[in-house]
């Protein structure tokens, strides 16, 4: 009897510890359990980047960018949730919305392509807040350093950022505010920031050129060829760079080189070239099945619609 009860004594002693112990480090299992499933969605990333099924993973993106807003809410300052919830906009506006825009556009029906354009430029905004958030509690100078010049801009980023391990936060901040530039050409003071854009993902490639299947290099290849008064020698140095480094098995760079290069200097058969490469490859980089996947939907379009762009 008096064993039972030194035992449930025991047993009640060490809840209680537990409690006091949790009590006093501030524990709070509601964020705790949202900075865990962060964790999980940073781990379960690479599967989603392996699909194959490019309608799928379409559908399934909203419900996740949902969810990741909601878990957001409880742990604001989560560096792998802000990741993921920033990729997840950059990649259903850029993967979806935007091809959905051009062929609303090929057909004609300029007003529902402004509207989806509309909601691919929130989801771009979304993505660069989040990202420029990410930089910021890392350093808090961020914001100051981006209403200065644009020189002011690349001398703080140079000091600020020097290991390769930096790239990957630069290339998707820079290139989500690109995005939002490219969607909002009506506003010139948006379009007075893609400067400041191309100074941070400059600085990305500085550190790391080949992150993310050269994702920087491309990036500045369909900026640099979409400019007004575009140097096109320097927009296809890009692409190549990109094509090179990843021994052109990331399809999205030959369908991007096709749309806005080729296009752009009125070669069409290099566009063509480019466009049958992409169709006719096969499963050439399974670590980006599912952005292959996305080269592949761009590229039928155009084939379609070629005649409409020469």
């Amino acid at each position: 009897m008096y064993e039972d009860q030194l035992s449930g004594r025991s047993r009640w002693a060490l809840t209680a510890a537990c409690i006091l112990v949790l009590g006093a480090a501030g524990c709070d299992i509601t964020k705790l359990t949202a900075e865990s499933t962060a964790g999980l969605f940073e781990r379960a990333a690479p599967a989603f980047e392996e699909y194959w099924d490019y309608d799928l993973a379409g559908e399934a993106l909203p419900a996740t960018i949902v969810q990741l807003e909601g878990i957001l809410r409880i742990a604001p300052d989560n560096d792998a949730l802000l990741a993921q919830l920033s990729q997840a906009y950059f990649g259903y506006a850029y993967g979806w919305i935007d091809v959905d825009v051009e062929a609303l556009e090929f057909e004609g029906k300029y007003d529902e392509a402004d509207a989806q354009r509309r909601r691919a430029r929130i989801m771009y905004l979304r993505s660069k807040d989040l990202t420029m958030h990410r930089i910021s509690l890392l350093h808090p100078g961020v914001y100051d350093a981006t209403r200065g010049s644009v020189e002011e801009l690349q001398a703080w980023l140079e000091e600020s950022f020097v290991e390769k391990s930096d790239a990957p936060l630069l290339l998707w901040a820079g290139q989500a505010w690109g995005a939002y530039v490219n969607t909002a050409k009506d506003d010139m003071v948006a379009v007075a920031d893609l400067p400041y854009a191309k100074a941070v993902v400059e600085r990305s490639i500085a550190l790391d050129p080949d992150y993310y299947h050269a994702a920087g290099y491309l990036f500045m290849g369909i900026v640099t060829a979409s400019e007004m008064a575009a140097d096109l020698d320097a927009a296809k140095a890009y692409f190549e760079k990109a094509l090179d480094s990843t021994e052109r098995r990331a399809l999205m760079t030959q369908v991007s080189m096709a749309r806005y290069y080729a296009v752009q200097t009125g070669n069409r058969t290099l566009f063509d070239e480019l466009i049958a490469e992409v169709l006719e490859a096969g499963d050439v980089l399974p670590e980006a099945r599912l952005a292959n996947r996305m080269a592949r939907e761009r590229a039928e379009l155009y084939t379609a619609y070629a005649d409409q762009l020469f």
